[in-house]
């Protein structure tokens, strides 16, 4: 199976504030198995019907960290890209999230220290009524520039990446 590639590898000095990636994702009810598993979360908000029916949500609510997880994907493949080193993470959780339904994940650049090789950005899902379910910021290392310029070198950068 060949695995995805990143869309991007930018450096510190190649990003700016403003700039942002986002991706659709949805939730099913096997995502919430294999969270659960990895986490070892089973709370019943997550698994059991009848339980979740006398809950405030009033049917099973997805872990919100599946929300949060998708910022993984977007710095590492998207913004900042290849050799992104996820290092500081705030995120609230405003609304639930509900299994089959469609939702958007988005980071925008909102900081850059070109000193300490880091970008902070901030965090966002919305659910399908364009309502913010998730929030937050997180800092981020990119590539050093010598790494990169050394996977340039030896011609390591995939197409779209570099």
């Amino acid at each position: 199976m060949a695995l995805p590639k990143p869309t991007a590898c930018l450096t510190v000095d190649e990003i700016e504030i403003g700039m942002s990636a986002e991706k659709s994702y949805s939730i099913d009810y096997q995502d919430t198995i294999k969270f659960s598993d990895i986490s070892g979360d089973w709370n019943p908000a997550h698994h059991d019907e009848e339980y979740a029916a006398g809950s405030i949500f009033q049917e099973r609510v997805a872990h919100g960290m599946v929300s949060a997880a998708q910022f993984s994907g977007l710095f590492g493949m998207a913004l900042p890209g290849l050799g992104t080193l996820w290092i500081k993470n705030e995120v609230e959780f405003l609304r639930p999230a509900f299994f089959g339904q469609e939702y958007r994940a988005v980071v925008t650049v909102i900081g850059i220290d070109r000193e300490s090789n880091t970008v902070t950005l901030s965090t966002e899902c919305f659910n399908q009524q364009a309502e913010r379910i998730v929030t937050g910021t997180s800092v981020v290392k990119p590539i050093p520039a010598k790494v990169k310029a050394r996977l340039l070198e030896q011609d390591l950068l995939q197409d779209g990446a570099a």
